[in-house]
């Protein structure tokens, strides 16, 4: 067993290395908060669609897709938030909080978190799947949080609203200029071709420098009963039921992989300014993201390890 645990300790602590070399230069102040904040920007308009475009164009994308994968993902990602959407609102007394617990609890990280822990675990050349279910779970997480906070206000959806938000997002846009790529067959001469993959490779360890170097671990206190629910649904619960029915059904390899990516990693870093905007509890919603993303590193060791230890992948 140690073994399967050093495979998933390997895999996720990198990741925790590039977070703290962010902070460090945060709290050295080498870096201002203001730098991080623009390369932030840069990442989610520029440097993370070229990687899942990069990822996708690489890809084959005929023999990677897994359509019963994806269905699998989709419906239990909305199964679960249904169920959760009808019974936070019997275990917590506070509205304000409804909406943030709900995208705290099913709402994972997918991009920061799932690319590089992707590559750790399959290689490079084996990330079509995974990247096909990042490019689909994440403007889908999107619209299913906009759909949980409309749940418990008085605002009224709007269809257009969100249609621009998806189709705008330049994550989905990079996606389906990668797709058309591959099925066009289009070949980029050898300098632009290095250029991607050298690109790709850049962008998430300096993804998770920003991550750790934006962490405000200012207004951390004492557990509450709300942060404990959602840590709980969100790192353990969650990811026990996707894995646990993916694993029956007989998904192996980046399809178990892709499973893992989707459900099982930290809350989603801009589901907290998400949450401020819909005038939910702040405070509450900076904890979510903080102590997820740090509790993270111990369960996604536990869960790959276990993944291996039953050869799943």
């Amino acid at each position: 067993m140690f073994a399967y645990l050093m495979i998933g300790f390997n895999a996720v602590m990198p990741m925790l290395v590039y977070m703290l070399i962010g902070l460090l230069l945060a709290k050295t102040g080498l870096m201002k908060q203001s730098t991080f904040r623009d390369l932030n920007k840069a990442l989610f308009a520029i440097l993370l669609p070229i990687n899942l475009f990069t990822n996708i164009y690489k890809s084959d994308f005929q023999q990677a897709f897994n359509g019963f994968a994806l269905a699998y993902i989709l419906i239990i990602a909305l199964v679960v938030f249904f169920i959760l959407a009808m019974l936070i609102p019997r275990i917590e007394t506070d509205k304000s909080r409804y909406g943030l617990m709900l995208q705290g609890s099913v709402r994972s990280n997918a991009i920061l978190f799932g690319l590089p822990l992707g590559t750790a675990l399959l290689g490079e050349n084996n990330m079509g799947m995974v990247t096909i279910i990042i490019a689909i779970i994440v403007p889908f997480w999107s619209i299913m949080s906009v759909i949980g906070f409309s749940l418990y206000s008085d605002t009224k959806l709007s269809v257009k609203d969100m249609a621009k938000t998806v189709f705008t997002n330049p994550m989905v846009i990079a996606t389906i200029i990668g797709v058309i790529a591959v099925l066009l067959h289009i070949q980029f001469p050898v300098f632009l071709d290095t250029s991607l993959t050298n690109v790709t490779r850049m962008v998430a360890p300096l993804a998770l420098m920003v991550l750790g170097g934006t962490f405000s671990i200012d207004n951390i206190k004492a557990s509450k009963g709300a942060l404990i629910f959602t840590l709980t649904i969100k790192l353990i619960i969650f990811p026990l039921i996707a894995l646990t029915l993916g694993a029956l059904l007989g998904f192996r390899n980046d399809a178990i992989i892709s499973i893992l990516i989707a459900f099982a990693g930290p809350t989603e870093v801009s589901s907290y300014a998400q949450a401020v905007a819909a005038g939910a509890d702040g405070k509450l919603a900076n904890q979510i993201v903080v102590i997820s993303t740090i509790l993270s590193i111990i369960t996604l060791v536990i869960w790959i390890s276990l993944l291996k230890a039953f050869g799943l992948f």
